[in-house]
């Protein structure tokens, strides 16, 4: 009879799904505060050994970011699967994600199913608006004709002051086809080497969230990838937006997206009806680093989007796109340092405006309670009420 009261595989599970499989990266920062504790007795807990404590246990939750009750189960709850990993750049040197990565794909995924519960307890069923495309689709004209049925408009593109304006108001228009759009931030960071962006698409509501760390640029190129993997109903965790031709060592879907967002971003009419180039047959040498950087400036895009836009259109040769993508960083604007003040405006651009909507509607309809509501916000329950306020006028806006 098995008199254990902590099964050896729930406590391998507990701790592969908030360090991944290799248990050197429990190492003594993480546990730093528990001086007798090492991944060697770990281990011996999770080969069945010998058993923790119940203070040990106790530690262990606070530590793996769990529920203590998960700890006494009989064996590993079920959960939905990390997105398939489809990076490709610097893969070799970041097989496994850091344990802020994992972390966050976690509260991602629990923002899906509290949204989706939400809907249920409002009556509502989350939908979204286009059917399945498939890869045989033309991704450049699927791109142009998707911006046209959103009215993303070129006026409003270049009128924009920040690349985030622009960020946001392309992040409203894929909100409104019924996409969950999240961004982190905050304690939920995570380093861009593991990822820029990752998207759910096995069930409704899908979601994308998008690395905050990343460059300006980046970031709005993270969205609309991410968009058209949700498109393809193919889930994924990114970080090649640099390749756009077909490759043996680089995934079709990868490189559609990347097609598709360039297309998304920056229409081929649109780009060569601008000012700086409309007329001309060639962009010299001499002049690329003048054009490429106004270009970026008006359509918020990355220069590299811009130089790839412009061998797509003919402008400039393969020999001058591959020179410049060696020497240029690839973002033209870093992400601006946060000041580290609590803000309400902050945590609904963390949480998107349709989540954050819905947590507020189900709250003022008595579906939740208040404290359930500032849970699922991340904002103390003094807060709640203003910001309560600041989404009614966002929905308004």
């Amino acid at each position: 009879m098995n008199n254990r009261r902590f099964d050896p595989l729930v406590l391998r599970w507990a701790r592969e799904t908030r360090f991944g499989p290799k248990i050197e990266k429990l190492t003594a920062e993480w546990v730093e505060s528990w001086k007798d504790i090492s991944s060697t007795i770990v281990a011996e807990w999770e080969s069945g050994g010998s058993e923790p404590t119940f203070d040990q246990i106790k530690k262990l939750a606070e530590i793996y970011k769990r529920p203590l009750a998960v700890f006494f189960l009989d064996s590993p709850p079920e959960e939905k699967h990390n997105p398939p990993d489809l990076r490709t750049i610097g893969s070799h040197v970041n097989k496994t994600l850091t344990p802020e990565a994992l972390l966050v794909i976690r509260k991602a995924r629990r923002t899906q199913q509290i949204a989706a519960d939400l809907y249920r307890e409002l009556d509502e069923k989350p939908s979204f608006k286009y059917h399945r495309f498939s890869l045989n689709e033309d991704a450049l004209n699927l791109g142009e004709r998707l911006r046209a049925d959103l009215a993303i408009s070129a006026k409003d593109q270049f009128a924009f002051r920040t690349f985030d304006d622009f960020f946001e108001y392309v992040r409203s228009r894929v909100e409104a086809t019924g996409v969950l759009t999240l961004k982190s931030g905050g304690q939920d960071s995570f380093p861009t080497a593991d990822c820029r962006a990752f998207s759910f698409t096995d069930e409704l509501p899908y979601v994308i969230l998008v690395n905050n760390k990343d460059f300006e640029g980046a970031k709005i190129f993270s969205l609309a990838h991410e968009f058209a993997l949700i498109l393809l109903r193919q889930p994924g965790i990114c970080n090649n937006y640099k390749s756009f031709g077909q490759s043996r060592s680089i995934h079709p879907i990868e490189v559609f997206c990347n097609q598709f967002a360039a297309s998304f971003l920056v229409p081929e009419k649109l780009l060569l009806e601008h000012k700086l180039i409309h007329g001309k047959s060639a962009i010299s040498k001499e002049d690329l680093d003048r054009i490429a950087q106004a270009l970026a400036l008006d359509f918020k895009v990355s220069r590299v989007v811009i130089l790839r836009r412009l061998l797509a259109t003919g402008l400039i040769p393969s020999s001058l796109y591959n020179a410049k993508t060696k020497t240029w960083e690839e973002e033209l604007t870093p992400v601006r340092k946060g000041t580290g003040r609590f803000s309400l405006s902050t945590t609904i651009k963390k949480n998107g405006t349709t989540f954050s909507g819905l947590v507020v509607e189900a709250f003022q309809k008595n579906k939740i309670s208040y404290a359930g509501a500032s849970d699922y916000l991340g904002v103390k329950t003094k807060h709640l009420r203003k910001l309560e306020k600041l989404i009614n006028i966002h929905a308004a806006g």
